[in-house]
């Protein structure tokens, strides 16, 4: 019975001089792709400078949940930055439109004023209709 390696050998000095049948080539790339896996596994865990493949794989798992955690993280922080631009328009927005209201309601209030004025000057009743229009409609200034 031969080892791995003495295996490995065999089948890839098969390969070297072209006379690998079908399932020997499916044997060698088997025992290629287990090796490529095992050296992941060794670089991995000398990456995390242990030698244990479970805490490496806990490493890993950690290291993954950090970097999720930055991301979103991150995006939070775009997201609030948005916001406080979006917020920023529409106070603007509101204050321009707060301002508008105001002026409309100041003129509002005096033409109200002059109506009163109207009134307290002159006798109630129809006969005082063209100074209550007057005072509604003030000449342009």
């Amino acid at each position: 019975m031969t080892t791995q390696p003495e295996r490995l050998h065999h089948l890839l000095d098969r390969a070297r001089r072209g006379v690998i049948l079908p399932a020997e080539g499916e044997q060698l790339a088997e025992m290629v792709g287990e090796l490529g896996e095992r050296l992941a596994d060794y670089e991995n865990r000398i990456n995390w400078h242990t030698t244990c493949a479970s805490c490496a794989r806990i490493l890993d798992s950690a290291y993954a949940e950090t970097v999720r955690a930055e991301t979103a993280e991150a995006r939070v922080a775009e997201l609030e930055a948005d916001n406080a631009r979006y917020e920023e328009v529409v106070v603007g927005e509101l204050n321009e439109a707060n301002t508008s209201l105001q002026r409309q309601a100041a003129r509002a209030e005096a033409n109200v004023a002059r109506v009163r004025q109207a009134v307290d000057a002159g006798p109630v009743g129809s006969c005082c209709a063209h100074l209550i229009r007057a005072a509604l409609n003030p000449p342009a200034t």
